[in-house]
């Protein structure tokens, strides 16, 4: 796809997991959120708190907050890869970013513009580049069975197995008359995809707010509740992977 081969590789030390973790977890739900007048981060501040924030800016619309604040850090770290980025998100036209090939899509119940570009761009932070693709002003306010444009080719179907040929001139076999069994009852339903709903979005929640152990337990028990749900067994695998990060790092 045209565009995306020069996108920086994003996936930082463990002091970037925090950060990564809202990206993940697209940007969904905010631990705090600051008003459009507030002064920028000092410049003593943690930058990757910084950068947690200007996320919060480019999900509500706040590009010109956002812009303030990663001037601010690449004056100061000129070598932040992730500053440069999401900079160039607001100041690039997403054409020139993503490419002009594109193809429809529509959200699903739980999918945010973060996941979105995480499995179909390989990069969760390239969902403002992603919301400017399709002129939204505020990448948080996409709804589930919202129709959008993916940049790239729609992937292939799932090539279906062929049926065994018969051999030519063989008649079929003729099987023998059964006695009809009782029919069988219908097996209950697996699992509870509403509960697994609700635990899923907890689990992201908890993420969010840095409770990475929290977060694996629960998107655990929601993949246990929906094991077919490959957006579920996405999350927890991210979740697994900052876990094993913090963990190595302490």
């Amino acid at each position: 796809m045209t565009g995306l081969s020069s996108r920086p590789t994003l996936f930082g030390p463990a002091s970037l997991a925090a950060v990564l973790a809202l990206a993940l977890a697209g940007c969904g739900t905010m631990q705090r959120a600051r008003a459009p007048s507030q002064a920028a981060p000092s410049p003593s501040g943690n930058w990757a708190e910084q950068v947690r924030d200007v996320i919060a800016d480019l999900n509500r619309g706040d590009a010109a907050a956002a812009r303030r604040k990663l001037s601010g850090i690449l004056r100061r770290r000129p070598d932040n890869s992730i500053a440069r980025h999401l900079l160039s998100q607001i100041d690039t036209d997403p054409r020139a970013l993503l490419g002009t090939q594109s193809y429809s899509y529509t959200l699903r119940q739980g999918e945010t513009l973060s996941t979105v570009a995480g499995r179909t761009l390989g990069n969760p932070m390239l969902f403002y580049a992603l919301a400017r693709y399709n002129n939204i002003a505020v990448p948080s306010s996409v709804v589930p069975g919202q129709t959008i444009q993916v940049p790239g080719r729609r992937p292939a179907p799932r090539a279906q197995p062929r049926p065994e040929p018969r051999a030519p001139g063989r008649p079929p076999r003729a099987t023998p008359p059964q006695t009809l069994a009782p029919a069988p009852r219908p097996a209950a339903p697996r699992g509870n995809p509403a509960e697994a709903a609700r635990l899923r979005a907890q689990g992201l929640a908890a993420l969010n707010a840095g409770s990475v152990d929290r977060a694996v337990a629960l998107l655990r028990q929601a993949a246990a509740l929906d094991p077919g749900n490959a957006a579920i067994r996405g999350d927890l695998g991210r979740a697994r992977r900052i876990q094993s990060t913090l963990r190595s790092r302490r």
